[in-house]
């Protein structure tokens, strides 16, 4: 209703800050212009309110991944209800450490008593601690000793070849850990030779830490691709791609993950060709954070 209207209907819901009577005085152009301001600020108010919306949320507040959320910004702890201390409060269920499998059981019984008579009855044990050790580490290292000789029959020098195993110096075991460390902890090389030296007393150069890792790619090859066939017959899957950044090159992280596997695809593109690389012929339904194809 316009100002004009409303001073004919009741001039008790006048709300503008001028008199009717300079109402009717205005040019009807300044008037139409008049009346399209509260529409136009209702507007500019909204489009404030959702920009405001968006500023304030972050993974803890919607559905957006937590690598959304900027670096700079910690996230807010929800206070307390009471004022009470810190901690479970009374009847909430424990947590406490799983118990492992023990490779030494120690049965420890209470010292005796201070009056000094008698036995102890109904021995029973209350609370199992464990404590969890590294062994003391010692490198198994074999040597081949190789030897050669001279044939009686036709006078030929034969010598032994090392066997196909250990051709390379370093065990599978190790030469996974160290693939582990250096590829999927993306550990320095220098800290990875560091650890060898320190804590293995293993003189290993810094070369040989990139050669391990490359002989762990072709082998887990066969692994990577049952979890792709596993991941991709999923009902459902959930898609990912932060970014990795590697050797001072930007690369995407494309993720698929189920209820039971995570396949992994390291792609320089944010694409639909990556896209299509990870799925492949997915049937599933997918759920991401918004990305579009």
């Amino acid at each position: 209703m316009t100002p004009a209207a409303l001073a004919k209907t009741d001039t008790s819901l006048w709300a503008v800050p001028f008199s009717p009577t300079e109402w009717a005085l205005t040019p009807p152009a300044v008037q139409a212009h008049m009346q399209r301001l509260p529409q136009r600020v209702h507007q500019l108010e909204q489009q404030g309110e959702t920009l405001q919306g968006r500023v304030e949320r972050t993974s803890h507040t919607s559905s957006t991944p937590p690598s959304s959320d900027a670096p700079f910004h910690k996230p807010m702890r929800t206070p307390r209800a009471s004022g009470g201390p810190r901690g479970a409060r009374p009847g909430h269920p424990g947590h406490g450490p799983t118990l492992l499998r023990p490779t030494e059981v120690r049965w420890i019984e209470p010292a005796p008593c201070a009056c000094g008579h008698g036995a102890l009855i109904s021995l029973a044990p209350y609370y199992t601690p464990q404590v969890i050790e590294l062994p003391p580490m010692e490198m198994a290292i074999t040597h081949f000793v190789l030897h050669h000789g001279i044939c009686t029959g036709c006078g030929t020098h034969l010598k032994a070849q090392v066997p196909p195993a250990p051709q390379a110096g370093y065990g599978p075991r190790l030469t996974a850990l160290i693939g582990a460390l250096a590829g999927m902890h993306r550990t320095p090389g220098r800290l990875v030779q560091d650890c060898c030296h320190s804590v293995w007393h293993i003189p290993i150069s810094l070369g040989a830490v990139p050669n391990m890792s490359t002989r762990v790619a072709p082998a887990i090859v066969p692994h990577s691709e049952a979890i792709a066939t596993v991941a991709r017959q999923a009902l459902v899957g959930y898609i990912d791609e932060p970014p990795w950044y590697g050797r001072n090159a930007l690369q995407w992280l494309w993720t698929l993950t189920t209820e039971t596997v995570a396949l992994s695809l390291l792609h320089p593109h944010r694409s639909k060709e990556a896209f299509v690389a990870l799925l492949a012929d997915w049937q599933g339904l997918l759920v991401s954070d918004g990305y579009g194809v």
